[in-house]
Parts: C-alpha cells; structure tokens; sequence
C-alpha cells in the first residue's frame, strides 16, 4: 500500500513537472544547444560549502559541457531569497548580498545581474523534466561563486571568496549553542511521565553473594572460610525498605541492616513539615563544621534539605553499601580522587572537598565479576544555594555504630551511645544564610554537648563562611573558610581557632590552631588539560608542636593512558624535649596509572616515601584483565607490602550466566601462604512481565527495573487494547543504556541497572522497527526508577500516513518559504514542513490520529496571516494519505504590512 502511494506521488510529481516545462517549451530554443537531457544522464547531488555539506537533493544532468542543476533546488538548498513564477516565466531576487540582484526573464531570454544585461548564452539554461537546469558555468557567472562538479562523492563544491550567508548563519548558531547556560540541559519536563505510586506492600529483590574459601597459612595452618551477604529492597507500608544480612568467616549471622525510606525531591512529606527525606532503621547522622562529624546508627532523621546538598561547608562524605569483595573509586569532575578495598562493615565511605561551582561526583564500585555500578550526584556550590526567607531543617537520633539487630557486642567501641541532633539554616537574603545546631553524642567514652552557629555570606565569585561552636563544660572553637574562583583556578582557605579544652569528631583534642589552603585548576600540555592541585596545611598542638604538611595532585589523561600523581611532604618541629619523632613526617609519592596493553585493561598503583624515618619502596598493586568470550574474563593481581615484605598473587576467572555470575581465584603469597576461593552472586526477585521469579546476575535490589510492553497501536488511542498486536524483535533504550535483549514474542522485555531515583527516558529503537512506515507514537516515557522496583512501562508503535497540500498566499499565488507544522488532539506539534517554491508541502510519517495544521508564529508574523489553517485532519487505517488540495491564508486582523502582494506587486485577492 504504501509503495504504490509513493509511487503514484511520483508519477505525480513528473506529471506536474513536465506540463511545467511543456508550457515553456516554445520558447527553450533560445538556451538550447541542440541536446537533449536522457535518463542516463540524470544526477543527485549534495552542495558541499568547506566541511559542511546541505540537506537537501540538488537533482541535475551531466550535459556535453560539463554539467547543470535544477535551479529551484539551488534555490531551496542555499535559501537564497529568489522567486520562481511559473506563470511570468520569470525568477527574480538576489543571491548573496541584497545588492546582488538576479532577474532571469524566459520570454526575452535575458539574465540581469545587478545593473548588467546579457542574452542566454547557448548550453546556459535547458528544459527538463524538473525544471530549469541551470549550467554550473553559468551559475558561477551569475553569483559570482565556484560551483564545481565532484563526481566521486557526487556533490556540488561550492567555493566563495566572500562569506556566504547561509554558512554564517550556521557558525552563529553554532556559536549561540556554546553560550547555552549549563542548566539548559536535558528537560523531561515535556514528555510523558510513568506514575509508580507507592504501595502497601512490594515484594523485594534480593542480591545475593556468598563466598566459600581456603586459606593456608605459611607455617602449615589452614582456615575455611564461608561468608555471605543478602541485600533486599522492597515497599512496606508505602516506603522504601531494605535489608543487608551479613555473616563472619564462619558463616554465623554478624549484623542485620534494615531501613525503611521516603525521598522526595518536592518536598511534600510528613504534610506541614514539608519534609525531602525520612529515614528509619539504619541512617546517617547529619554533620556541622565543628561539632558533630558523620556517622551511622539505628535511629531515625528526618529533614527537608535537598538531597544532594552537602552537609558540611565546602566539604561532603559519600557513603553506601559495597558488597562483598568489590572496590570502589570515587571522581569529581572526572578527577580520581580516591580508592577503597573492600571493608568490613560492607560500606563505603569517602571525604570530598568541593569546588566552587559545579561538582559532578560518581563513585564507581568494581565487582569481583567484573561488574561495574556507578552512583553518580551533582552538588554545586554557589552564592544562591539557599533562597530568602526559605528555611531548611534536619533532625536526628540514633546509636552510633549499631546496626538495627547486631548478633555480637563489640565492646571496643567507644562512639557506640545514642546521639542527638538538631539544625536550622535559613536564607536572609539573595547571598546571605545564618544556621544554628544542637549536638548531643558520645565522644572518647563520655557524653558531650556542643551548640553550634554559623553564618554564610556570598562575595562576588566567593563564599564565606563563619562558625564559632561551645562544648559545654570545655571550650569553644572558631573557623572561617572561604571557597571560590579567579580566572580558572578554584581555591579554598581555611583557619581553625580553639579556646580552652575544645575537642570533637572533628577537632583533635590536643589541637590549638589550624590553618588549610588549597588550589585546584587545570594547566595546559599541548592539546591536553591537566588537572592540577596544589594544598599547605599548617597544626599548631597544645604541646607545641608544629606541623606543616604540602602536597601536589596532576593527572595526565592520554591515548588510551590515564595518569594520577601524588607528591606530600610533612615536618613537625617543637615540642617536648623527650618528644618521639613521627613516623608520618617526610615526604612521600604515589601514582595510579590505566592503560590498555594488548586490548587487556592493565591497573597500577605505586607508594613510595623519599625522605623520613623509613624512606625507599612502600606499596605496589598491579591487576590486569583479559576478556575471554563474551561472558568469561581473567583478572591477574599481584601485590607488594614493603613492611611486611611479602608479594602476593591471584588469578581469577569469572563466568557470566545469564541467571548468576561465579568466580574462581587462586592466590599464592611469597611467604608461602595459598588460598583458594569461590564467590557466587546472584539476585532474583519479582518478574515485571508476566509475573512469577526470575533470576539474573545483575544487581536487582541495588538499581532500578523497566519492563517494558510493545504493540502495534491500530486504533491510535495509545493503550493496549483489543485489535492492537504485540511486537517481537523490537530494542528498547533507556538514556544512554538498553534492553539486554529485545522484546520477546509477546512483545516484553525488561531493562536492568538504571541509576535509582534518576529520571531516564525509555523509548523505542526506531532502527529496529521492521517496516519503515511505523513509527513509535511519542518519543518515550519518563520514569525515575526506585531500587529493586520495575516500572512497568507500555510503548505503542502506529502505522504512519501523509498530509500533503498546496499553500497560496494572499495574493492567491503559489506561496513558498513558509514554515508549517502539525499539531496533535493535544495541542502538541508533532511534525513541520516548508512549502516548497510551488507552494507544496508534505509531511511524511505522520502517526495514524486526528491533527490540525497552522502556520508557525515566526512565519505568521513576518507575513501578517492567520496561523490556524485546517483542523479535523484525520489519518487511520485505509486512509493513510489526506490530500488537501490547494489552502489559502488570510489576512490578520489589524494586519497592515501584506508580505505576499508587496513580495509580487499583485493586488490582495
């Protein structure tokens, strides 16, 4: 059906063409040469202006002198403002400058350029089939531009000493595109959004790892090993809960982590409170600048911050579960700035100092698979980060260090008691804020109170901020920090004041002064941006010593190698006579490295101490990986302590199945140890499509789940419903992910591991649709996943038609240049064409549904019309092609200026 639509669009379009040059043909024996245009001459050609190359066709002919081109593709290619009248056999405008003027006239067979008057040349103009073909030759002549014919890549190089118009206009909107602010990003605002809300009761996904183990010590002792780990994330009551179970070597149950949680970006929790975050069960402690540090407990908080604000001053920790045997890197700004093994509390934890202005944080946690989870947060820092007159809160109880059910005491604890807290901030005026907090907590074995103020102030591309802190019973600290950026270097300056016995989490104890500065900034090497950072830290002790530390940060990111270095030099002078010299003084160096050797990704890391104590080699970590098939690797590690001279080594092999992932690894140690060892990871939770458990080796209970439903819409209402057909072999994406695996016979299929509580738009592959004449209805929903949660998500695909028409201006000729578009049941363009010289538009692959047409508002302006054109413009099955003959504008009300008779001199019909 459609081929035979398009072909008789075709014939059509021949037709018309040749009855054009049928009435033109009495006169064409004033340019003609004698030869005539065949079918094997025929050319399709693209205009290639330096490194840009135009849209749209140009159609011509090789001819015996060289070759021509359609003019009224010329004319539409360049957007050059020239009318072509059929009727006046006449085209007349200008080319590029408006004192360039063209007036080509059939009937005395003449071209004019500006003030200059020739006849047609022989082998200058032939009537086509298309049109008026126009000899390169000529053409040059008349513009007094280079078009030159490149039969290789079949395009048209046009060549101009002078800037040509339309190649400026595209280097202006380049130009503009760059001076977008940042926050014109990605809006979802405007797309459809998948409602998931809460429920009473969801059944949970579950991450499992469990590890089985031997290890032979060097003196001829041996230990199993069995260790497992189960991470479930569900919906209880309306909120989210999860739950980490973790065992001892042994296999015995060591603590169990549950928290139940509601985040809300909108803050429309708790009614009045107007709360963003409630958390029960295991969470965090919120921290201030000289009181209370982070921490984790049972407990409760509750807070209307947003979620991704800092809680310190130009500083944040990142926290969060790590299972079982991964590592954990975290970025800023695509600068490593930290690594962490695998510890045994299952968290990771991280101190970032921020940036003044942008901070794109990620943590990437790698798992013993080979797995790799990013967990990524932008926290800028900026003079409005709290609006006037807008007041945050949080609030906080808990005991430090517990888990909600811990199967054995640890009584070396000495932060284990419950902790209180409570915050205030509220923003003065447009750079100004003033906060106040309460801290109640255990510190070194004994309950202290603290009361807290502070006072932040923006200044030109700086932010200062004030804090002065009371321990009750002991003394007071002071801090002033400053954060901002000159030219392109970001800097941060710190100073530290205590009065009397002053000590917390985050004050030494023995601690009278200190004092911090650090720049950050990017050099140039060649073509290379090196990120750069340079810090002096001075501590003045109540003993009377002082330390003065220094360090240097680069790294160097190359073809296929990434370098981090790090220089530090620490001295501590004064003190007690009697006074021990400190093992931390000299200076020390470390570098990271990643590169790729042999398609193999190889890792290496390397300590090092130049001066002090114990000067020479520290540390050095190597792993290289090798990728075996498509779901098998081999990880190779080897390991050296210098204090402990000993080097370790292990090969693992992973194995992917498509229900869980298992790892082999063997080490040997050159003190004689062996171990081996076993690790299992699996998760499996609620099927999406279908109902039912399935299982997978991806980590259901840490990321967020779409299962997705394709069908054929036949009756445009955008639900799935009786006479609509599910489609097989169809590829989802999600933002920069996809589907594993296309929809299967019943048209499902699920994407894993989104980034949860991160909107993403999931949408269709239209590469994957099997008959280019549909096309999916709308361009995708929105969902912000949940952790352990699918969002079920349908997508119609609808056959499409076409609008096609003939648009006349107000002088009831043929109307060309003008901007159209079609507009949906809701009001929503979905599609725009331009009129073509003839006044012709099309729009093509328009999905089946009822339409309306109307004038774009820049183009009813300019010509002073109406926009609204027609409307009930239906396309449904077998009736995919609506014709609506010749539409006409009208007049604005009010409208004085009338562009089409002042652009042809012909009276308003």
């Amino acid at each position: 059906m459609h081929l035979s639509r398009a072909l008789k669009q075709s014939a059509a379009a021949v037709l018309a063409a040749a009855l054009l040059a049928s009435g033109s043909g009495a006169y064409a024996g004033s340019a003609e040469s004698g030869w005539q245009p065949g079918d094997d001459d025929f050319l399709l050609l693209q205009i290639r202006v330096g490194k840009f190359k135009l849209l749209n066709d140009v159609r011509g002919y090789q001819t015996p002198g060289g070759a021509c081109v359609d003019l009224a593709d010329v004319i539409q290619s360049l957007d050059l403002p020239i009318r072509l009248d059929r009727k006046s056999r006449r085209a007349t405008g200008w080319f590029f400058a408006e004192d360039q003027t063209f007036t080509l006239d059939r009937d005395s067979n003449t071209v004019q350029n500006m003030n200059k008057t020739a006849q047609l040349a022989s082998g200058d103009l032939y009537d086509t089939d298309e049109g008026w073909c126009v000899d390169l030759a000529a053409l040059s002549k008349w513009t007094g531009a280079t078009f030159r014919l490149d039969m290789y890549d079949s395009a048209i190089v046009l060549e101009s000493e002078k800037p040509l118009p339309f190649i400026e206009a595209i280097q202006r909107k380049s130009r503009a595109a760059r001076l977008r602010p940042e926050t014109n990003r990605f809006d979802f605002a405007g797309f459809p959004q998948a409602e998931m809300p809460y429920r009473a009761w969801r059944t949970p996904a579950v991450d499992a790892s469990i590890r089985f183990g031997f290890q032979d010590r060097a003196r001829g002792s041996g230990q199993s090993t069995f260790k497992y780990e189960f991470y479930s994330t569900g919906e209880i009551a309306s909120a989210s809960v999860n739950a980490r179970l973790a065992s001892d070597n042994m296999g015995r149950p060591e603590s169990l982590r549950v928290r139940a949680f509601r985040f809300d970006p909108d803050a429309e929790l708790l009614g009045p409170l107007k709360a963003t975050q409630v958390v029960l069960g295991d969470v965090e402690a919120f921290s201030s600048q000289l009181s209370g540090g982070g921490g984790v407990g049972r407990g409760v908080s509750i807070s209307n911050r947003p979620l991704n604000r800092p809680d310190r001053f130009a500083s944040t920790t990142l926290r969060g579960a790590m299972p079982i045997g991964w590592e954990a890197e975290v970025y800023r700004n695509g600068q490593l700035l930290a690594f962490q093994d695998e510890r045994a509390d299952g968290r990771y934890e991280f101190d970032i100092n921020l940036l003044y202005g942008a901070n794109d944080l990620e943590v990437v946690l790698y798992g013993p698979q080979g797995q790799i989870r990013r967990d990524a947060m932008s926290m800028p820092v900026g003079a409005n980060s709290l609006k006037p007159g807008q007041t945050e809160y949080w609030v906080a109880a808990l005991e430090q260090n517990h888990d909600l059910i811990s199967f054995f005491n640890n009584p070396t604890l000495t932060e284990s008691g419950w902790r209180y807290g409570v915050g205030v901030e509220r923003g003065l005026d447009r750079r100004t804020s003033a906060g106040a907090s309460l801290h109640s907590l255990i510190f070194e074995g004994r309950r202290e109170t603290y009361a807290e103020l502070s006072l932040r102030r923006a200044l030109g591309p700086m932010l200062f901020d004030l804090s002065a802190a009371q321990q009750f019973g002991q003394g007071r600290a002071y801090r002033l920090e400053t954060l901002g950026r000159l030219g392109k270097i970001n800097f941060q300056a710190e100073t530290v004041w205590i009065d009397g016995g002053y000590s917390s989490s985050l004050v030494d104890n023995d601690l009278r002064r200190e004092h911090r500065l650090r720049f950050d900034s990017s050099l140039k090497l060649g073509k290379m941006a090196v990120p750069f950072q340079a810090a002096f830290h001075q501590m003045a002790r109540r003993d009377g010593r002082k330390v003065n530390e220094m360090s240097t940060r680069a790294s160097l990111v190359m073809r296929g190698l990434s370098l981090t270095g790090e220089l530090s030099y620490r001295q501590t002078t004064g003190g007690p006579p009697n006074a021990r010299p400190d093992d931390k003084d000299g200076a020390r160096a470390s570098l990271l490295a990643n590169t790729r050797i042999a398609g193999m990704p190889v890792r290496g890391e390397a300590r090092f101490r130049l001066s002090g104590a114990k000067r020479g080699f520290e540390y050095a970590r190597l792993s290289i990986e090798k990728n075996l098939s498509n779901n098998a690797d081999a990880k190779f590690e080897m390991e050296h302590d210098e204090e402990e001279r000993r080097t370790r080594f292990a090969l693992g092999v992973t194995r992917q199945f498509s229900k869980f992932a298992l790892e082999g690894e063997g080490n040997y140690s050159s003190d004689g140890s062996f171990g081996l060892g076993l690790n299992l990871t699996f998760s499996f939770g609620p099927n999406p499509n279908g109902g039912g458990v399935r299982f997978s080796n991806q980590k259901l209970a840490r990321t967020g789940q779409a299962g997705v439903s394709v069908f054929l819409d036949n009756d445009g209402d955008g639900r799935f419903s009786a006479g609509d057909k599910a489609l097989p072999d169809i590829g989802i994406t999600a933002g920069y992910d996809s589907a594993r695996a296309p929809t299967d016979e019943s048209g499902r299929t699920i994407v894993e591991g989104l980034r949860p509580y991160q909107p993403v738009l999931v949408a269709i592959d239209e590469t994957s649709l099997p008959d280019p004449f549909l096309r999916a209805s709308g361009k995708g929903v929105v969902i912000t996943p949940r952790p352990g949660v699918a969002t079920k998500v349908q997508l119609a695909v609808t056959p499409t038609g076409e609008v096609e028409g003939v648009l006349y201006g107000l002088s009831l000729t043929p109307r060309d240049g003008v901007v159209l578009e079609l507009l949906d049941q809701a009001g929503k363009p979905v599609a725009t064409a331009m009129t073509e010289y003839d006044g012709f538009f099309l729009f093509q692959q328009v999905p089946y549904g009822t339409y309306s047409l109307r004038v774009t508002r820049e183009s009813a302006e300019v010509l002073g019309v109406r926009r609204e054109l027609a409307s009930d413009l239906q396309l449904k099955s077998g009736a995919d092609l609506v014709r609506m003959g010749k539409v006409q504008l009208d007049a604005r009300p009010g409208s004085i200026a009338n562009a089409d008779a002042a652009r042809t001199g012909a009276p308003d019909g």
